[in-house]
């Protein structure tokens, strides 16, 4: 019978507290129900005291240790210790202080007061999963598929909590069973009830969870305290090996189909990426696509990839994900970004990250760019002709010639906080006003605000005492060298001043409409908008290049 059938017929709120009927729900649905297990710790709760402590022990012990309700650890002790015998002078080696095979999971450690207290993860589960430990977010976090996955989560208030999926591989690999300790406690203040003491005891079918309930009472002068408290334990068991996803049980690869095209009566055309089932130049699968069929996508794709320059990097022609993996792609197309059909299968980590891809799949008429069929089928080197790229190359190009010839460069380096910048920008793949303000900031910030301006006011040797800003002072070095045609350049650099300024750093009124007007910016057609800004900006960096002998 469930300890819940007790509280049929009562009748008021008190003996419902009493009966601690929420706390016996959560025990009773087994603690793992959620894919975040608890394990340790206090459990926020504003009507119970709930606190939680785990141990390890054989599967062998699992019964024995279950035929009461105490937590049975206390011999555990974290670090080695050695036993001795007066008589023979014997060593015995116990790693945790204990014969019993018993282990701890979270291991607390006190420092008496001359160093704070700290609450850590046994190592060897954190070097199982290769955990890397967010400090910021206070969480142990599996890195292995590019996105990252919390593991184990430790709230400020020390309750901790494990992902089952880890926790239940953990314990397959260690061969051991996890018993969950929970202490829960609560108090009622009532001067006029006295609530008779009771008890109850639960077990359900299978021995994996047992508690016990008590309810008594004390009186205090005029207050009288009605209280209870549950002693229970929930054993958690580890899955099978072959389901642990570690090798050499790793979960066999999954592959999502891809549009590849479409057939005569226009219905999408939709194939496997499995590298195994396509064709090749070498005679495989001849009546199925090739592996370079090409696969179309939105450019929407990239928005993942750009929003997190942290992780992912997009270059000319591949995106990557630290040294995880890395796909080449055609991204020099303004409209779509295509890859080959047998690499979304062999350089995609995960199913997950194919059905992200999926989801921007699209059948178009579209082709491979002059530049990806000169790389990858005539055997040729050749750069980009996205304006984007275009535009880093060659920035990156003439300020390095600055420093070589000048010993300094014309632009200043990004800090680490605003590299992002740098990495990031592109032609829009959005076609949204919030992208064009965020990628016109980002132009200002590498072009503009980078400037060395400290090294450009060194070269001048007239009097520029009033002169304010970079804009200005590499206007009268230029006119000091005598550099021709470099007004159509400071008038560039200036309007594309004055268009953050009135779009992103204020509120857009006439100012905005103005500028938007004189550098000719297509309306809802944010790519060629800011395209012609890159390609301006290009054509500033290039003009630099030129007179460069001349600025020496």
């Amino acid at each position: 019978m469930s300890g819940l059938d007790v509280m049929e017929g009562m009748v008021f709120m008190d003996k419902k507290y009493l009966y601690q009927v929420d706390i016996r729900e959560w025990i009773e649905d087994g603690l793992d129900a959620e894919i975040m297990v608890p394990v340790s710790g206090n459990r926020v709760d504003k009507k119970y005291d709930v606190y939680i402590q785990s141990f390890l022990l054989p599967i062998d012990a699992v019964e024995a240790d279950m035929e009461n309700d105490m937590y049975n650890a206390h011999s555990m002790e974290p670090g080695i210790t050695v036993y001795g015998s007066w008589e023979n002078d014997e060593k015995v080696y116990h790693r945790w202080g204990n014969g019993d095979g018993f282990e701890p999971l979270i291991i607390k450690r006190n420092f008496n007061g001359v160093a704070a207290d700290s609450i850590e993860v046994a190592e060897e589960f954190r070097l199982l999963f290769n955990l890397y430990f967010n400090s910021q977010k206070n969480e142990y976090v599996d890195v292995s598929n590019g996105e990252g996955l919390t593991v184990v989560k430790m709230n400020d208030n020390g309750y901790i909590t494990i992902h089952k999926r880890y926790l239940k591989t953990y314990l397959a690999v260690k061969e051991k069973a996890l018993i969950i300790h929970i202490d829960s406690r609560c108090v009622a203040l009532d001067a006029s009830k006295k609530v008779a003491e009771d008890g109850l005891v639960y077990r359900n079918d299978e021995n994996s969870i047992f508690y016990t309930l008590n309810i008594g009472n004390t009186s205090t002068g005029t207050k009288r305290e009605n209280y209870s408290y549950i002693f229970g334990k929930n054993v958690i068991w580890g899955c099978s090996l072959c389901d642990s996803n570690i090798w050499p049980y790793n979960e066999e690869k999954n592959y999502v189909d891809f549009v590849i095209g479409i057939d005569e009566n226009g219905k999408e055309i939709r194939h496997t990426c499995n590298p195994s089932c396509l064709s090749n130049y070498y005679g495989a699968n001849p009546t199925a696509p090739h592996y370079l069929t090409p696969v179309y996508f939105d450019t929407a794709v990239l928005n993942k990839y750009y929003s997190k320059p942290e992780i992912y990097k997009i270059e000319d022609g591949i995106i990557r994900c630290g040294v995880l993996w890395a796909i080449y792609v055609d991204n020099s197309n303004p409209d779509y970004v295509s890859a080959y059909l047998g690499d979304l299968g062999r350089d995609l980590p995960s199913e997950s990250e194919q059905h992200y891809w999926r989801g921007f799949n699209k059948a178009v008429g579209g082709k491979l760019s002059p530049t990806k069929v000169k790389r990858d089928f005539m055997c040729i080197a050749a750069d980009s002709e996205s304006p984007d790229f275009v535009f880093k190359r060659t920035y990156r190009r003439v300020n390095q010639a600055y420093e070589d010839r000048l010993g300094w460069p014309l632009f200043l380096p990004l800090t680490e906080q605003d590299a992002y910048n740098f990495e990031t920008l592109r032609i829009p793949v959005n076609n949204s006003i919030a992208e064009m303000d965020m990628l016109v900031l980002s132009l200002v910030k590498i072009l503009i605000d980078s400037m060395n301006e400290k090294k450009i006011t060194s070269q001048l040797t007239g009097n520029y005492e009033k002169l304010v800003g970079s804009i200005s002072k590499l206007e009268a070095w230029l006119v000091e060298k005598n550099i021709e045609n470099s007004d159509e350049h400071i008038k560039f650099l200036r309007n594309l001043q004055e268009l953050r300024s009135s779009g992103t750093g204020h509120r857009k009124g006439k100012g905005y409409q103005k500028i938007t007007k004189t550098l000719d910016m297509k309306n809802e057609n944010y790519a060629e908008t800011f395209s012609n800004l890159l390609n301006c900006a290009t054509g500033f960096i290039n003009f630099m290049n030129a007179n460069l002998e001349k600025m020496v």
